[in-house]
């Protein structure tokens, strides 16, 4: 069993969603993350669905979801031939005793500071899943008040 990325172009029409995570739950795989939005084509959507499964099943599932009504395309990523990230905000409590070194993660990371009041430090890190599990295991010794992480988007290289 190993992980799988895949790309689902869809047409934004009702019940797409449904029929996409049916599939998936009909043949016993659980979705470990599924991020949606609009693409740069009016009425268009790209689903990035991670699972872990057999090379063989996901294949046909796969193929399956090609046949789905409203997909437009539907491929597996390839983690050297695609560009994977993840986003995470986390809300921490921000004051003077811990603010050099939540300052220093900021900065090591490249995250982006969002908003700061009232002793309230909001960020937002993005990158490879691997570094947005650094970041948490780095921000464990402070005051995490809140936190959201994305699943993966993933986009190939070259077409």
């Amino acid at each position: 069993m190993k992980k799988h990325v895949i790309s689902i172009e869809v047409e934004d029409k009702p019940g797409v969603l449904s029929r996409i995570s049916t599939l998936f739950s009909r043949r016993g795989f659980n979705i470990d993350s599924l991020t949606v939005g609009h693409t740069h084509r009016p009425g268009i959507s790209r689903f990035t669905i991670v699972v872990h499964g057999d090379d063989y099943i996901l294949e046909q599932i796969r193929k399956q979801s090609q046949k789905l009504i409203h997909v437009i395309t539907t491929e597996n990523l390839d983690k050297k031939k695609s560009v994977m990230r993840e986003f995470a905000i986390v809300k921490l409590d921000y004051n003077e005793t811990n603010s050099k070194q939540i300052n220093e993660i900021v900065d090591l990371y490249g995250a982006r500071m969002l908003d700061s009041s009232n002793q309230i430090l909001i960020v937002e890190f993005s990158g490879t899943e691997e570094k947005i599990d650094s970041v948490f295991r780095d921000l464990k010794k402070f005051h995490i008040l809140e936190s959201i992480r994305t699943g993966k988007l993933g986009m190939k290289i070259a077409t």
